[in-house]
């Protein structure tokens, strides 16, 4: 019995037990009718009329735990005029379950964790070939998709995405051939992705084709908190589903106030997208769910993890849709116990390996106006502390340790609203978001995932960079083998018109002056944001090597890839129609990769696994050292990464990548 027999006797164990007429070792007891109960203890839900319980189901059923012969329906596991439905399989014991959502229990006071000790395991960079300038057209002609790159630039969109109004290409990444070489990982140097489940459905995407190999991590997005009054509109008035996803998860589960629920039951284990569901209808709670039984992306990542002995799986929780509800969760003592609770009770449910904290933002507004509270940096510290003790409590009864982690900002502003100098001793990781810095929210034009900064960045990307946010980090005492640095897979577009960019080189510099002057907010976003994939504004990375740039990373349909020198970042330009594209090339990541391997950081993530045809992973493995043991990809890395824009020259280049070498 170990921990749960020395640690979590009960009354009802005790009842349970009380059923054996021998106990101890010597082979169980009667049940009355003669029939021999095992001396063996489960976890076993009571059983309930009208469920369906698939061939290995464990029950409990008047104190004695039973487990179902074949797959049996509204027959109690005492009917004997439906004999070889169910047999005795000895006596439930709950303290063998996960916890109760919610309950009573004191998880203790948090223990200090610290960061990856394999961040100094380094391997030397794989070979760079010489420097080269993208000054020619590509050879490849034409356009992909249901818009025209070479003609549209974008703006003036009737809706935030392609099914509401919106311009895009509209590409199916799902028909699209990968570009994922096979690696050995051996690099200390993380690689971490997050996931959306939400890519099942319009974009196709098979998610058993994601380069699990090559992968330490996969966080899974998103689950949100139940909360009855969020609100299913962002800022701007842009329509989103996701909170009432959440909600209808809540209710179906019976969840009380605070608790964690996933977004979209369906995607999550439900739909059969190379793994079928064993007798999952999609009516249960998801807390009562069998993990060895869903379908759905749980399904797929059981799957890829048991084929790759490396990959971990944490469930991130919130993100710009769904994070309205920590604010009000967390400020609650009551509701925060709850959430602690539910997500204890899932990590060990779903045996995932961590949770994500995506709260956007605490002290600050993210998509819902008024979200915010002005002591939520105090309850987000409350909450980690809180929640770091839960887990430790829970790897104390599993013997498995998980991670806390934390996806933060990284803008000052943001993160001055935080004492990270008391949070993150409790975190195993902290996901710098160091993307998103630019958007079509605002006509300054700039990078949205630069290394460096650009120097004559206005808006909400001045004085911001990948660097600047991780030193700043680092200053305020969180250890650099705790900090992961952002990779973007999508690219943020802008329409301009010609004669928008002053300066391309030394410090990028423009604004759009696209449209009508005087416009803000939500016509400002749709006025101004560019050609897009799924979304006004954003390109995916699939979707940018069928119509921006071909395999050897020349450019495609008028636009031509420019190198800002001073921020050490790409983009890509089209004067003649006026389309601005700030981009995370496979340069641009190399460098983010060698910048986490010279500075000891924990490692490199993206944002997100689907978005990539696959030539921004291989360009990290590459860098990391990863030996290559299969080639499933069209261009090699080592020639993919030494391509600088026209604006500059060989010489210049070369020493834009020197840190590579």
């Amino acid at each position: 019995m170990g921990w749960a027999w020395e640690h979590a006797w009960s009354a009802s164990t005790a009842e349970a037990c009380a059923g054996g007429s021998s106990g101890g070792s010597s082979g169980g007891g009667s049940s009355g009718g003669g029939v021999t109960i095992p001396d063996e203890y489960f976890c076993a839900p009571v059983w309930k009329t009208g469920t369906l319980y698939t061939q290995g189901t464990i029950v409990d059923y008047q104190g004695i735990a039973y487990r179902a012969l074949v797959d049996t329906h509204s027959i109690t596991p005492d009917n004997t005029a439906y004999p070889d439905q169910w047999e005795p399989a000895g006596y439930p014991d709950e303290a063998l379950c996960p916890v109760p959502i919610p309950n009573t229990i004191d998880y203790g006071e948090p223990q200090p964790v610290g960061g990856s000790v394999s961040a100094g395991v380094v391997n030397a960079t794989g070979s760079i070939a010489s420097a080269r300038i993208a000054d020619a057209q590509s050879s490849i002609s034409g356009s992909k998709g249901g818009a025209n790159p070479a003609t549209d630039n974008g703006g003036d969109h009737g809706g935030l995405d392609v099914d509401n109004g919106a311009r895009g290409t509209k590409l199916v990444p799902g028909s699209l051939p990968l570009q994922h070489n096979t690696y050995d990982l051996s690099a200390g140097t993380e690689i971490v992705t997050y996931i959306g489940d939400w890519a099942i459905y319009g974009r196709q995407y098979d998610f058993t084709k994601l380069p699990a190999s090559n992968l330490n991590r996969i966080v899974y997005g998103f689950a949100g908190i139940c909360y009855p009054d969020a609100k299913n509109e962002q800022d701007g008035g842009f329509p989103t589903s996701a909170p009432a996803a959440v909600m209808r998860t809540c209710n179906q589960s019976n969840l009380p106030d605070g608790a964690m629920a996933v977004a979209d039951f369906e995607a999550a284990f439900l739909r059969d997208v190379g793994v079928a569901p064993n007798g999952v209808v999609g009516t249960e709670s998801m807390y009562e769910l069998d993990r060895t039984k869903v379908g759905g992306v749980f399904g797929v990542l059981y799957q890829l993890r048991e084929q790759n002995p490396q990959l971990k799986l944490d469930l991130s929780i919130g993100g710009w849709t769904l994070s309205e509800g920590f604010p009000w969760m967390a400020h609650d003592p009551v509701r925060r116990k709850v959430f602690i609770d539910s997500v204890v009770h899932f990590l060990e449910r779903y045996d995932f390996d961590g949770v994500d904290i995506d709260w956007e933002y605490p002290g600050s507004d993210g998509a819902v106006v008024g979200m915010a509270r002005e002591d939520d940096g105090e309850n987000y510290a409350i909450l980690i502390r809180e929640m770091r003790a839960a887990m430790d409590w829970l790897t104390v009864k599993t013997g498995k340790p998980y991670r806390l982690s934390s996806a933060i900002p990284a803008g000052l502003g943001r993160l001055q609203k935080v004492d990270w100098a008391q949070v993150h001793p409790y975190m195993d990781r902290l996901y710098a978001m160091t993307y998103d810095l630019t958007g079509a929210w605002e006509r300054e034009i700039s990078h949205h995932t630069p290394l460096y900064i650009n120097p004559m960045a206005t808006g909400s990307s001045a004085g911001t960079s990948a660097n600047w946010t991780l030193t700043y980090l680092q200053s305020l005492g969180v250890p650099a083998n705790k900090l992961m640095i952002g990779a973007a897979n999508y690219h943020r577009s802008k329409a301009t018109n010609t004669g928008d960019i002053s300066e391309f080189t030394y410090g990028l510099t423009g604004s759009s002056s696209y449209g009508d002057s005087n416009w803000s907010g939500a016509d400002l976003i749709l006025g101004v944001a560019g050609l897009g994939s799924w979304e006004a504004g954003v390109i995916e990375g699939y979707d940018l090597y069928q119509n921006y740039l071909d395999s050897n990373m020349a450019p495609r349909n008028g636009f031509w890839l420019y190198t800002d020198k001073e921020a050490n970042a790409d983009y890509l330009y089209n004067d003649d129609i006026g389309a601005f594209i700030s981009v995370e090339t496979p340069r641009t990541v190399a460098l983010k990769t060698q910048y986490a391997k010279d500075n000891g950081l924990a490692g490199v993530f993206f944002w997100m696994a689907e978005q990539d045809n696959g030539y921004n992973l291989n360009a990290v493995n590459h860098v990391l050292g990863n030996a290559q043991v299969a080639n499933g990809s069209d261009a090699s890395p080592q020639d993919q990464i030494p391509v600088c824009g026209r604006n500059v020259t060989s010489a210049e280049c070369e020493a834009l990548i020197a840190p590579l070498r």
